[in-house]
């Protein structure tokens, strides 16, 4: 039994693997003292003045006020607590900061200072202080002393404090104590000057004292038995304070103390310093501060580098590069295992040998002997194929080389040629035994024994060959830089396909039977062989975008994929590909062709442009990690106020309708890897992806109920969803509630009442308007033939008499007898043709101009689309606005004047009439006016515009008057424009 411990010890590199936390990632270590992580899987780190909360991506600090922080704890109800030398805090998810709990018993002070935190298995939260211990009660939220029998009154003066199973350790300067809680008893054991306490069993602790001397204390038999210790020698334990002991299996104990991690073999018990690697490079490990086991079998350790975190007890992923002390590249081409279980590497810079049982890597031979890509053993000598040299035979015992055996003549001279040119891809077995040797240029026919080599020729060389796949039928499958070739067992009859876009390279075949392969290129092929012709299609679409370097199927059927992204594991029950990167120890740098081998113990060995990674597949498990997504805070209308820790619905106003949702995965491995996506049932029930986003808002949300989930993947295969989806509930304004639509169905009713005893006026109104109308239009008639302008017209025409013009006074008298019979005969109807109106407009301007000497002319421009015998308008409507502008614009005017009427159509129903003069303007015709007799407005154009103003009432028309003063490029007044719109 002793020997099949110990084989099994040494059949495994003595290493872990672990991954770093530090500055980078966001958490600060300077001065942090204890790490913990809770229930929910947030890492917590515990410095004096502050607490850290790390989820991954993101680092909350919360920050305390008062005296420094000593300790913390996380119990199974998702509660974290503190502890400082005087009180002890509490802080929920929600909270926004820590919160005092109560004590009763023993007053806090000098004497009696709290220390350390312990969660027993039952959840109970205990703590520690000079008088001995506090119990937390939930149904009073208090910490209430808990008297150890016979210790009442007893002062313990460290700050000791650890459990395992029932028990509870403590310690006085002199003395350790175990408590037993089951059955209420104390042990105690002798001891001076303890600095350190770490169970191993429920009776037996290991202890350090003040000189960092270890020992091991049993509680059962009162013996202390110290450990095997020595600074100097290597199978002792440093002179260290201890952090935590682990059980890796029945043989071996994993010890964390102050100096770093060790190894305890227990059967020889002796210590060797725990080899810890990180990205496959070498971890100094020699400073450790504290460290906390999770319940998934997580060590996290506080350290000098930052926060390691692995599982010791688990199988992982190893991952060798840099080699210490060996001049080798870290570009692994090829693997091989000779009869005696060593693993040959060829690198870049030469051959090495990897000693398993030690982890050693040692050069053979020549240092630079080239770039090794071919290594095969055949049971008695390793092959070796390099570039720039010839194949070489290297004895594995004696690490001796020999040259291969050639044709005598020139034949056996040209082939020495080419090998000098060739560049070789692997090696392979052939059925007789012998080996055969790839290149880009060619095979080659190593014959076991004699090592005497031939070439094979080969159809399809200029293809450049870089793998090699034999069917049962036997024939060859060939990935070359131009696709796939299949020939027969004598490398002819080729049957070639070099349709594989983008790239034609064929890296990778995995034959699934004589007929079917899986070929890697960019991305993942399924090609089917049918006489001459292939069938092939895409499969893996996570794929497609990378190039395949590594096809392989395990001796357990498993099948292994290596790309660009990393190493794929494909699950047979599923058909889904689990992904292995660089966080999971795969190292960061793509894989070589024709690099893996599978060792005589079904080890996995994997060489690539960055070192070389191995795992044993059987003890690789498949595992499915369930996230746990939490969602953290939400924020309504981007206030201030987050809304967090509320337990049922949320309650939020009808204003309230943008809403901000914080959700938040608390995953270390590869926190790159999540990718999230949401749903609010209640807005769409469909699932929307929000990538690596851990944040949604959603806007002028409609009130109703609505419920919040979201879910996290690692692979967009396998959801874990949030346990705890969000409620919450928009209400509705206040009138769209039942009270308030009942009282505007009665305010309605009583509108429509009143509505109804309106239009009852209304229409008695428009009776009283229709007489208004009538008076005013008389007013108007009478206004427009107002005596003033008769009489200055038969004083004109008197004026022509004496003067002997009879021409003119004749043509004045006929216009204006004229003029006065076309007022009359419009005067009869209250809207009259366009036409007639401008026939009067026209008489009168023409008046106007014979009484004043021709001082102005005058143009009427009529657009096309105005049928001025077709149209209506109300009667007398224009001629105010001319009379204006003749006589304050116009005749006040020093040079001769122009008058223009202008009329359009807008639309169908509306006509634009504009009166425009270059006069003296509105503001000096007002100063003319104010130097005369009356100074009153033209009462012509006060009528006018009431009768607009009742129309508009009356007929519900939109008929307006618009004045507009124009001005030269001076700001100079330079006349008037009237604008009126006459509905027709």
């Amino acid at each position: 039994m002793l020997l099949a411990v110990c084989s099994g010890c040494l059949a495994q590199l003595p290493d872990f693997n672990v991954q770093l936390l530090n500055d980078k990632n966001g958490v600060q270590t300077a001065n942090a003292s204890r790490i913990i992580r809770d229930r929910h899987g947030f890492l917590w780190v515990l410095s004096p003045r502050h607490i850290q909360r790390f989820d991954g991506q993101n680092v909350r600090r919360i920050e305390t006020e008062g005296e420094n922080l000593l300790d913390i704890a996380a119990d199974t109800a998702g509660a974290v607590w503190a502890t400082s030398d005087s009180g002890i805090r509490k802080y929920r998810i929600g909270d926004r900061s820590l919160k005092n709990v109560a004590v009763a018993g023993p007053p806090i002070a000098p004497l009696n200072k709290f220390g350390k935190l312990q969660v027993t298995a039952d959840n109970r939260i205990w703590a520690n202080a000079g008088r001995g211990l506090y119990l937390y009660d939930p149904r009073t939220d208090t910490f209430r002393y808990h008297a150890l029998p016979g210790l009442d009154g007893h002062y313990f003066y460290r700050r000791i404090f650890s459990q395992h199973g029932n028990g509870l350790f403590l310690a006085d300067v002199r003395t350790l104590y175990r408590y037993d809680m089951r059955t209420r008893r104390v042990r105690h054991v002798a001891f001076t000057d303890v600095r350190a306490l770490v169970p191993v069993s429920e009776d037996v602790a290991w202890v350090s004292n003040n000189l960092l001397q270890a020992f091991e204390v049993n509680f059962a038999t009162g013996l202390v038995t110290p450990l095997k210790q020595s600074p100097t020698q290597p199978a002792g334990l440093p002179l260290a304070e201890l952090i935590s002991i682990t059980a890796l299996n029945a043989a071996q104990r994993l010890v964390n103390t102050t100096k770093g991690c060790y190894l305890h073999h227990i059967l020889t018990d002796t210590f060797t310093r725990a080899v810890l690697f990180e990205s496959g490079k070498l971890l100094p490990n020699d400073e450790n501060y504290a460290d906390f086991q999770d319940q998934d079998g997580t060590q996290w350790i506080l350290s000098q580098e930052g926060i390691l975190f692995f599982r010791p007890q688990a199988h992982t992923i190893g991952w060798l590069n840099s080699f210490p002390g060996a001049d080798l590249s870290n570009n692994v081409r090829a693997v091989a295992e000779d009869g005696r279980g060593n693993i040959w590497l060829g690198t870049t810079r030469g051959v090495a040998m990897l000693d398993i049982r030690s982890g050693r890597v040692t050069p053979v031979g020549q240092a630079h002997y080239g770039e090794v890509r071919g290594l095969f053993f055949d049971g008695k000598n390793m092959l070796l194929a390099a570039n720039g040299s010839l194949p070489k035979v290297l004895d594995p015992a004696q690490r001796s080389f020999k040259e291969l055996k050639y044709e005598p003549g020139v034949s056996g001279e040209a082939l020495r040629e080419k090998l000098l040119t060739e560049t070789f891809t692997t090696i392979k077995s052939l059925p007789s035994g012998n080996c055969l040797l790839v290149g880009e240029l060619g095979c080659y026919e190593v014959q076991r024994g004699t090592y005497r080599i031939t070439e094979i020729p080969v159809r399809g060389v200029e293809k450049l060959i870089q793998k090699i796949a034999r069917d049962s039928k036997g024939n060859y499958w060939l990935g070359t830089y131009q696709g796939l070739v299949v020939t027969n067992a004598a490398f002819q009859n080729a049957v070639a396909d070099t349709d594989f876009a983008p790239g034609k390279l064929v890296s990778a075949i995995l034959l699934q039977n004589d007929s079917t392969a899986w070929c890697g290129s960019v991305g993942m092929y399924e090609v089917v062989k049918r006489g001459n012709a292939f069938q092939k299609r895409k499969i893996f679409p996570e794929l497609a975008n990378q190039r395949i370097a590594i096809l392989h199927r395990d001796k357990a059927g498993r099948t292994w994929i290596g790309a660009d992204d990393g190493l794929y594991l494909l699950n047979r029950n599923t058909g889904k590909l689990q992904w292995f990167d660089f966080r999971d120890n795969i190292q960061n740098k793509p894989f070589n062709i024709n690099g893996l081998l599978e060792a005589s113990d079904g080890r996995i060995y994997i060489g690539g442009l960055n070192g070389l990674n191995y795992f044993d597949p059987n003890l690789l498990k498949y595992r499915e990690e369930k996230l746990n997504v939490i969602i953290a805070a939400v924020r309504a209308n981007a206030d201030d106020s987050l809304l967090t820790g509320h337990h049922g619905p949320l309650t939020l106003d009808w204003t309230q309708n943008s809403v901000e949702i914080q959700y938040l995965t608390p995953y270390f491995r590869n926190p790159e890897k999540l990718m999230y996506r949401y749903r609010l049932s209640g807005l769409d029930d469909n699932w929307v992806d929000n990538a690596r986003n851990s944040r949604v808002r959603f806007t002028s949300l409609p009130p109703g109920d609505y419920v919040f989930s979201v879910a996290a993947s690692l692979d967009g295969l396998t959801w874990s969803e949030t346990a705890t989806p969000l409620s919450f509930v928009i209400l509705r304004p206040w009138w769209k509630n039942g009270w308030f639509i009942g009282a505007m169905a009665l305010f309605v009713c009583a509108v429509g009442y009143g509505l109804f005893r309106t239009r009852v006026a209304a229409i008695r109104r428009q009776t009283a308007l229709r007489e208004h109308m009538a008076e005013l239009e008389m007013r108007a008639l009478r206004a427009q033939m107002n005596p003033h302008f008769i009489f200055n017209c038969l004083n004109s025409i008197n004026r022509y008499i004496v003067k002997s013009d009879n021409a003119t006074a004749s043509l004045y008298l006929t216009r204006f007898a004229k003029l006065i019979r076309l007022i009359l005969d419009n005067s009869n109807a209250k809207k009259v043709l366009l036409s007639n109106e401008l026939e009067a407009l026209k008489l009168y301007i023409e008046m106007e101009r014979i009484r004043f000497d021709n001082k102005f002319d005058y143009h009427i421009l009529i657009d096309e689309d105005v049928h001025t015998d077709s149209i209506e308008v109300p009667s007398l409507i224009i001629q105010p606005y001319v009379e204006n502008a003749i006589w304050h614009g116009l005749l006040h005017k020093e040079s001769n004047g122009s008058l223009w009427v202008k009329l359009r159509m807008l639309d169908d129903n509306t006509l634009e009439c504009i009166v425009e003069d270059n006069g003296v303007g509105r503001e000096k015709a007002g100063e003319f006016r104010s130097k005369s007799a009356t100074g009153k407005k033209s009462l012509g154009m006060k009528l006018t515009e009431d009768r607009i103003a009742v129309l508009n009432q009356y007929a519900q028309t939109n008929a307006s008057v618009e004045i507009l003063d124009l001005q030269d490029d001076d700001r100079v007044a330079s006349g008037t424009r009237v604008v009126v719109i006459i509905p027709v």
